[in-house]
């Protein structure tokens, strides 16, 4: 084989090796930065990241509430540190990583939530129903 053939079968060889790495790397920072389904916490039970102020709907037959926000914030004074906050009607949660969490309304089911990360650009939550 002539030398010039031979490293342009290599050259390509090494493309197309390397092109489902770089594709596979896009498809990952493209869900990593989708918006999260929230239709799915209706139940009171999912997992998230977001990157924004989050809002959504629960079910009030099971938890007395509708409604939760989620946001990630700057507690400043006393903690000094990003956190997430999460609210519901009367109810607010400040949580630092790795912190649970609880929302009850009477005698209705309690909503458990917990923040799995928090980084410089959002933040991972998981509700537990």
């Amino acid at each position: 084989m002539h030398p010039r053939k031979a490293i342009t079968a290599l050259t390509l060889a090494c493309a197309m090796v390397a092109t489902p790495a770089a594709s596979a790397s896009a498809a990952a920072s493209a869900s990593a930065s989708a918006k999260p389904n929230l239709r799915a916490c209706y139940d009171g039970k999912c997992k998230f990241t977001f990157t924004r102020g989050v809002n959504f709907r629960i079910s009030s037959r099971y938890y007395g509430f509708s409604r939760v926000y989620v946001s990630k914030e700057y507690m400043g004074g006393m903690f000094n540190q990003d956190m997430v906050v999460v609210r519901a009607p009367g109810m607010t949660s400040s949580l630092g990583e790795g912190a649970r969490g609880e929302f009850r309304y009477g005698k209705k089911r309690t909503l458990n939530f917990r923040v799995l990360s928090i980084t410089d650009r959002g933040a991972t939550i998981r509700f537990e129903g």
